[in-house]
């Protein structure tokens, strides 16, 4: 990174010379031209006072004639210096204000104040690299759970955006290359508050580099990487990297579960929502023949998922495609009704419109519930902003995405144990699934809840004390689910997985006891999680859900609580020495 001083400096390096060889002839003509004192006799200024008339004089202020009249011959000299000191002056403010103005000058100063804004830092934060439509919704998450961001963006356009938006904290953003080891460090990958590196940029070659610089210079911090092919996304997973987030896989792998585990499916997309968002409804995809209109990567994924349950698909593409039959597939856009009816839809139970651009998919699935009403929908939505016109549409599913990858990357930040219990619950029934569900719902009134791990180690001064300081009565996880100021109230969640030494418990019960090291996955809403943190930090409240006792809250109260307990136990020894002398 560039010195701005020394940058300036440099810049500056002809104006500063001519203006301290002007000062310096002007002063020194001052004292070898002679003067006449207020008694007529000769006199030569010193050079203190030439430089003090020459310095208010050069900057045009004006005191007078110090520290006698000058003579005419002075006088001449100075008109010279002043117009010498016009001419530097000029010279000068010229090169400063060129430099101020100058784009590079201007990026180094902006480059600055990002490492020092960065190095600042006394919180925990994470590193988005690319703030598109995933970036900015990310911002948005994260804010919303009170944790702070770094932005590393390439146009610098979207770097104005994080400048104007409303964020409650304020939040660096510099337009650089995020693929720069040099970049990365200065955006805070070695601080030691950085939680995790988030590669979300257009460009999965840059992405891959961001998920070398990540495993090279900080191998333990968490990264996840967008990537849209394969390869790439296994180049990713050999350095390392924790999570390699491609939409098509994901959208694939919800879809086919959707096919033949729709509540599962719906609970998979509960966990995954965004909370406050009211609840996905259950989606039943029906079985039979599909049209996909556009194939490629998204309709790769479809496509597949649909083969493995047992539907027939027909692909409308413009090219035809290599890896399918000749009449699996029809040459067209799919947005006239020609096609569409080419490619059998009016034997079709459901239309899938992925192509990359959204007016596309507006046009081929108008076009089809024209001819035929009762079509299952599924339409990719490329661009947030266009939301109102698929919202008008009322596809059964709407894939946005923006939305897609950054419910994978949250998931993988900030609740990887939520993860693990979304892979746990692919093994349970369909009734499991339902039953967890009305939980979910009538906890939450409807809307999605919100998720957070709780870890009872010496993080939480609370849980150490119950567990480790005063373990009786042992602590259970009845206790953390009680309201810490009135414990006779329950909180407005529930636990859906213990992870207990080398045992995952999924719905623990209540009088599931708890040791030191367990890891706890809840849902429920935001109050909710509030207490809970106040019970497993505060060893009073931790004291008062345990025992329904509310311990005394000042020094001076603890301290003769300490002394009435001390006097009780030796009177309970004391009695026990006379009873036996008897």
């Amino acid at each position: 990174m560039p010195n701005i001083f020394f940058l300036v400096l440099r810049r500056m390096r002809a104006p500063l010379i001519t203006l301290i060889l002007i000062y310096a002839i002007s002063v020194l003509g001052l004292v070898l031209i002679p003067g006449v004192d207020s008694n007529g006799q000769p006199y030569r200024m010193d050079f203190f006072h030439a430089f003090y008339f020459i310095s208010y004089t050069a900057t045009t202020i004006g005191f007078g004639e110090v520290p006698y009249a000058f003579t005419y011959l002075q006088r001449m000299w100075v008109v010279v210096c002043i117009y010498l000191s016009v001419i530097g002056w000029a010279f000068g403010l010229g090169t400063l204000f060129a430099i101020l103005q100058d784009k590079r000058f201007q990026q180094a100063v902006q480059l600055a104040r990002f490492a020092r804004k960065v190095r600042h830092i006394t919180e925990p934060f994470f590193l988005i690299c690319g703030y598109g439509q995933t970036g900015r919704l990310l911002g948005r998450q994260l804010e919303q759970r009170g944790l702070r961001f770094v932005v590393l963006e390439n146009r610098e356009e979207r770097v104005n955006e994080v400048m104007f938006a409303d964020y409650v904290f304020d939040v660096p953003a510099y337009a650089g290359d995020a693929a720069s080891p040099e970049m990365l460090q200065l955006a805070g990958i070695l601080h030691p508050q950085c939680r995790g590196v988030l590669a979300l940029t257009g460009d999965e070659q840059v992405n891959l580099a961001i998920a070398i610089s990540a495993y090279v210079l900080r191998p333990a911090l968490v990264s996840v990487c967008r990537a849209k092919t394969h390869a790439v996304a296994e180049n990713m997973a050999s350095f390392g990297t924790n999570r390699i987030v491609n939409m098509f896989d994901a959208v694939g792998q919800r879809f086919r579960m959707a096919l033949h585990a729709p509540q599962t499916s719906r609970l998979w997309s509960v966990l995954s929502a965004f909370q406050g968002e009211p609840l996905p409804p259950l989606v039943r995809p029906p079985r039979g023949h599909w049209v996909v209109v556009g194939y490629g990567r998204f309709g790769h994924a479809i496509r597949a998922a649909l083969d493995a349950e047992g539907s027939t698909v027909t692909v409308i593409d413009l090219a035809p495609p290599d890896d399918l039959p000749r009449e699996s597939c029809v040459v067209g856009l799919g947005v006239d009704a020609a096609t569409l009816k080419s490619a059998g839809l009016e034997r079709a139970v459901g239309i899938v419109a992925c192509i990359d651009h959204d007016a596309n998919n507006l046009s081929a699935i108008a076009t089809a519930r024209q001819l035929k009403p009762e079509l299952f929908v599924v339409a990719r939505q490329n661009l947030a902003m266009n939301h109102v016109l698929f919202d008008a549409f009322r596809a059964d599913v709407t894939v946005v995405r923006s939305e897609v990858v950054a419910q994978e990357c949250l998931r993988a930040m900030t609740t990887p144990t939520l993860a693990r219990f979304m892979e746990l619950i692919q093994l349970r029934s369909e009734v499991w699934a339902a039953a967890l569900l009305r939980e979910i719902d009538s906890l939450c009134a409807g809307t999605v809840p919100d998720n957070w791990v709780v870890e009872l180690n010496s993080a939480h001064q609370g849980a150490m004390y119950a567990l480790m300081m005063a373990p009786q009565p042992p602590l259970t996880l009845r206790h953390l689910l009680l309201d810490p100021h009135a414990p006779e109230r329950q909180l407005a969640c529930m636990p859906l997985l213990l992870i207990q030494s080398e045992q995952e418990i999924l719905l623990p019960p209540p009088e599931t006891a708890l040791h030191f090291g367990d890891r706890l996955l809840f849902v429920g809403q935001p109050s909710a999680r509030r207490d809970q943190q106040a019970t497993v930090n505060q060893y009073r409240l931790i004291d008062y859900v345990r025992t329904g006792i509310e311990p005394p809250a000042g020094w001076l109260f603890r301290k003769l609580a300490e002394r009435r307990q001390r006097h009780a136990e030796a009177r309970v020894v004391a009695e026990e020495e006379l009873g036996g002398l008897h």
